[in-house]
This record gives structure tokens, C-alpha cells and sequence, in this order.
């Protein structure tokens, strides 16, 4: 069954406050998170112990708190390079948990010790995967720096607090506390990943329910969760027959490796793959049955953000009356909160679909000449074009915690990142 609930006002992106605004606000429970990195919720207080600035910059609390240095010992390490490298080991890996992957990384080749020196550091390494023009998807690493602060944060709350003690034994405690997190952390890292994964199969269990015997299902752009979904959808499963079905596949050149990979493990489990260009949707929407997609991002109002030609799957599915999917896993969920196809609310992140171009191209001398990251970021984002979906496309999300409706997903973001 889907989850309906009522919608809220309607979300701005004014009114999310960054982590460290919010450090010490207390916040609804956040299950997604104890879920996947295995820690129990508990209700916290607010903190309100004032806070001193000593000689060299640094923050201390009045009741005695240990020293934060301004620059915890991290500049040999490289975020980008160590998230591109993850991406790479790891295919099955998403975007989201390569940046929680490698955040934890970064605390380990840290010499941070205290929790605001943790923070500050987690916020300086996300905000520079962020502006990187070498990643193709910064909201889809956004989320996960933003998954894995409110983790922080989450735990940051639960540490016992020393009420205010003169002697600060208490706040020294909380920060040796806090180290054993960061060791859990970093002990860990790839059991996150695993649990994530794991998500694929809940989805799997869900989505098949969603397939109508011996109907035909259109996808496109090589998700890895559709791709499980369908897969498991012709397996017997705890007692059920296995369901009977075709996949009209629609492919894209910017995604065909990727495409091809899916078709091939479809067809392997004896599911009739038919492949179809992109630009033929229209065509043959009249003899589809339910139409499934994944996503790189579910945004603030309960939209996707994925490859490129999801956006046109969804308005053609509108307009012929056929239920629209969309399968992806929770800790893709986001603050991003995009205003069109052109617009996506992430910093200084943009695609380039349209290049005009002349025979002669005319010389503009009050234009500035293009920068090397910006040439590096056409040429990375081109390779690996988006767009976005709002909600009143979207029939359903099928997620690790079950069918949701966009609504439900949209409290979903309200609970992990606004109080």
C-alpha cells in the first residue's frame, strides 16, 4: 500500500538551516539514518552553554571544553579525487555513498579530536566535493555529505552533556565520546555501503508487486535498482510464481554502456528485451503498462533529479494515463530543491543542452575568457547530462521502507533536516 500523507505548505529552500546553524537543535527521529549506520535514536535536549573565543581563534565552551583549532590537518587529502576513485573501484556503488565513503576517509586522515573540529572538517570536505567541477552530479554528493552530517549531528545530540560543570571532566568526556563514533566511523566505512545496497533488494521485494502479469514495462538509463527490481520480479520469492513479463528498454548514447549492461542481465534471466531509441517514446507509449525509472537525487519537494529522458518518460506516461515508478533508495533523498530544468539550487552546478554555434563564431570582448574548471565542468557534465521530474509526475516511490507517495517523501526531508 502506499503512503499517503498530508501535504505540508509548500517547501522553500529558506527553510533549511545548514548543520552547523543547527548543532544543537534538537530534530525529529531520523530511522533512514539509524538504519544504515546501525546506531539507536534517542531525544536530546537543546544545548545553551555559551561559548568564548580564546587568543587564537579558537572556540571554547566557558565550562571548559577542550580548544577547537580553526584548521583541523587535512590538506594532503583530496575528497575529490578519493570519491572519483570509490566511484570507480565500486560500480555498484551510488553517488550519495561514495560521498559518505569518502567523508569517512577524510576523518581518518585527520588529526581532528574534538566534535566541532569533526564538524567543521566534514563541512570543508563536502563543500569541496560540492564546487568540484570533476564531479558530474554535485547534488547527488551533496545528499550524501548532507546524510552523513545529519548522522553526525544525530549522534553529536545523544552524547551525555556535563550540565554546565566548571570542572569541564564532562566535556572532555562528551568529546572522548565522540571520538568512539568516529571510530565506529571509520571501522565500518564499507559496511555502510553494504547495508545501502542491500536496499536494492528491499525495493525489489516491493516493486515486483507493482508488475501486472504479463504486462509490458517501459525503463530507460541503466538504473541498478530497476534493474534488480526486474530481475528478482521472474524469481520465486518466499512462495510466490515468478512473474511474466516484457521491458521495452529505451536507450540513450550518453547511457548505453550502462544500458547495455542491464539489457544483457535482463535478457539472461530468459526476460524479453525490446530496445527502442530515446526519441522514440512516444511511438510506443500506447503498449505500456506501468513505466519504472531510478534516480540519481529525490529532491526537498518529492522530485528526482536522473539521466537525462526520465523527465520526458514521465510527461508522456501523464499524458497516456500509465503509472509512472520511481524506484530509488532513501538515502538519496536531499535539500536540493530545483525551480526548472535550469535552475536545480545546487551552488554554481549547470548543464549546457544548448550550444549555439556559427560557422564564424562572433567575438564577444566584454565576455570574460572560460576558466579551466569551467572547461573541465562542460566537459564532465556534458558527458553525463540530467534532468528533473517534479512530483505531479511521479505516480509512486518504491524505497526501502516501502511504497511511498511524493507527499511522504517530502515529510521524509522535513524530518531529517528541518526542526
Amino acid at each position: 500500500m502506499v503512503e499517503i500523507v498530508p501535504r505540508p505548505e509548500s517547501l522553500h529552500p529558506d527553510v533549511f538551516s545548514s548543520p552547523t546553524e543547527s548543532l544543537y537543535r534538537s530534530s525529529p527521529p531520523n530511522h533512514v539514518c539509524a538504519i544504515l549506520f546501525n546506531k539507536p535514536h534517542t531525544n536530546v535536549h537543546k544545548d545553551t552553554r555559551p561559548r568564548t573565543m580564546d587568543s587564537n581563534g579558537a572556540t571554547a565552551d566557558k565550562s571548559g571544553q577542550l580548544p577547537i583549532r580553526s584548521n583541523p590537518d587535512v590538506d594532503a587529502f583530496d575528497i575529490v579525487a578519493t570519491y572519483l576513485r570509490l566511484l570507480a573501484e565500486d560500480p555498484e556503488l551510488t553517488m550519495p555513498m561514495a560521498a559518505i565513503e569518502a567523508l569517512i576517509e577524510a576523518l581518518g586522515a585527520s588529526s581532528a579530536t574534538t566534535v566541532f573540529e569533526t564538524m567543521r572538517l566534514v563541512e570543508d570536505q563536502s563543500d569541496r566535493l560540492k564546487h568540484s567541477p570533476l564531479v558530474a552530479n554535485p547534488m547527488a554528493a551533496c545528499h550524501g555529505s548532507e546524510f552523513f552530517k545529519q548522522y553526525l549531528l544525530r549522534e553529536l545530540r545523544q552524547l551525555p552533556s556535563s550540565g554546565g560543570s566548571a570542572s569541564g571532566s564532562g566535556n572532555r568526556s562528551e568529546d572522548q565520546q565522540f571520538e568512539a563514533v568516529r571510530q565506529h566511523l571509520l571501522r565500518n566505512a564499507r559496511l555502510f555501503a553494504t547495508r545501502a545496497k542491500d536496499a536494492r533488494e528491499k525495493i525489489a521485494s516491493e516493486g515486483r508487486l507493482l508488475i501486472p502479469s504479463k504486462g509490458i514495462i517501459l525503463t530507460h538509463g541503466g538504473s541498478r535498482v530497476v534493474g534488480t527490481l526486474l530481475g528478482r520480479a521472474v524469481e520465486r520469492v518466499d512462495g510466490t510464481l515468478p512473474k511474466s513479463f516484457k521491458v521495452i528498454y529505451a536507450v540513450s548514447e550518453n547511457r548505453l554502456t550502462e544500458s547495455n549492461k542491464v539489457i544483457a542481465a535482463l535478457r539472461a534471466k530468459n526476460i524479453a528485451v525490446a530496445t527502442i531509441p530515446q526519441e522514440g517514446v512516444a511511438q510506443i507509449m500506447s503498449k505500456v503498462n506501468v513505466v519504472f525509472a531510478g534516480a540519481e537525487v529525490i529532491t526537498a519537494q518529492g522530485g528526482v533529479i536522473s539521466r537525462l529522458g526520465t523527465y520526458q518518460l514521465a510527461r508522456l506516461a501523464k499524458d497516456f494515463g500509465k503509472p509512472f515508478y520511481v524506484a530509488a533508495e532513501q538515502h538519496k533523498l536531499g535539500k536540493t530543491y530545483p525551480v526548472d530544468q535550469f535552475s536545480y539550487g545546487c551552488g554554481n552546478y549547470q548543464q549546457y543542452p544548448l550550444d549555439f554555434q556559427r560557422s564564424r563564431p562572433a567575438r564577444n570582448v566584454h565576455e570574460p575568457p572560460e576558466t579551466d574548471d569551467e572547461r573541465r565542468a562542460k566537459e564532465v557534465r556534458s558527458a553525463s547530462p540530467l534532468d528533473y521530474t517534479p512530483p505531479d509526475l511521479i505516480t509512486s516511490f518504491i524505497c526501502d521502507h516501502g511504497v511511498k507517495s511524493t507527499v511522504a517523501m517530502e515529510h521524509q526531508v522535513i524530518d531529517m533536516f528541518v526542526g
